[in-house]
């Protein structure tokens, strides 16, 4: 996903983008069908740090960053 490149435009693009940054193969099997709650605390911040960085350099808007959860 060239997140330097283009704007993301949904939820979903972010989502898809922040575990294919951190995790190579995608999301990890423990992590499907689980609630944004049910993650850990960790994992959370790291996506929460992520939208922000993406928001702070235009990559995506600030009412997307809003919006978007886990």
């Amino acid at each position: 996903y060239g997140i330097k490149d283009e704007t993301m435009k949904t939820q979903t693009d972010i989502r898809n983008a922040f575990w294919l940054t951190f995790f190579v193969d995608g999301k990890p099997r423990e992590y499907y069908g689980k609630t944004q709650n049910q993650l850990p605390c960790d994992l959370r911040s790291a996506f929460v740090d992520y939208v922000d960085q993406l928001a702070r350099e235009g990559t995506i808007t600030e009412s997307l960053a809003q919006r978007v959860t886990l």
